[in-house]
């Protein structure tokens, strides 16, 4: 079957209507499957465009020399009444007719091998595109599709996280802050009472009596202990 047998399918067939009706997890599938085709289309185009053009370009041949043939017996016919040679003039225009009968059918073949040629550049320009957009497409379609898996990816493991506060980055952070303050203000506890103690031990000394009264009788008796040892009372 010819490419032209296709012609109104192929010119119909359009990328944009395609990916409107696709679902996300096959419009990648529909698309490599749309480009296939528009390739399979380009080579049977380009192998029988050739064949096409050769064809219009032999009938429009054809046709001109048939018209030169037409306008040539035509002018024997004309210099054969000059010369009173109706006959030979009936000849002429006899076979001048017959030509003119095959022009009429040469002219319909051109017409028709002009129009087939015309189909196929028209199906060569909307299979270049129908190319250049369907890779474009997939293209892009397969960078969105690898950016949503690396999105769903990152989703998943955000879920994970979520589902342990202790997991999570910013929650792991936070709970070794508070572990961090909770030490400080443990130290900075400690240190506050240990003076407070002994701020308190200072003060105490200060009003210790029995203290004081224990320290002077030790003086008295060393004092007397001395002055006994020298011979003085």
């Amino acid at each position: 079957m010819g490419i032209l047998s296709r012609f109104s399918d192929i010119m119909s067939a359009n990328i944009n209507s395609l990916l409107s009706k696709a679902e996300a997890g096959n419009a990648d599938k529909l698309l490599e499957k749309y480009l296939r085709d528009a390739k399979e289309n380009m080579a049977q185009v380009k192998a029988e465009t050739a064949a096409v053009i050769a064809e219009e370009t032999g009938l429009a041949r054809k046709l001109s020399e048939n018209e030169a043939e037409c306008k040539k017996y035509e002018s024997y016919a004309v210099a054969a009444v000059k010369k009173g040679n109706d006959d030979d003039a009936r000849k002429f225009l006899t076979y001048k007719n017959r030509l003119e009968t095959e022009r009429t059918d040469l002219s319909s073949q051109y017409e028709r091998a002009k129009d087939n040629s015309e189909k196929m550049k028209q199906l060569l320009k909307k299979l270049t595109n129908d190319i250049s957009a369907s890779e474009d497409k997939l293209r892009e379609l397969k960078q969105k599709l690898t950016v949503a898996k690396q999105q769903e990816k990152l989703n998943k493991l955000d879920e994970k996280f979520s589902q342990n506060p202790l997991s999570n980055a910013d929650s792991l952070f936070d709970a070794v802050q508070k572990r961090v303050d909770a030490a400080d203000a443990a130290a900075s506890l400690n240190k506050e009472f240990s003076k407070e103690a002994d701020d308190i031990e200072d003060l105490a000394k200060k009003y210790d009596v029995t203290t004081q009264e224990v320290k002077a009788d030790q003086v008295e008796d060393q004092l007397a202990s001395l002055k006994a040892s020298l011979g003085k009372q």
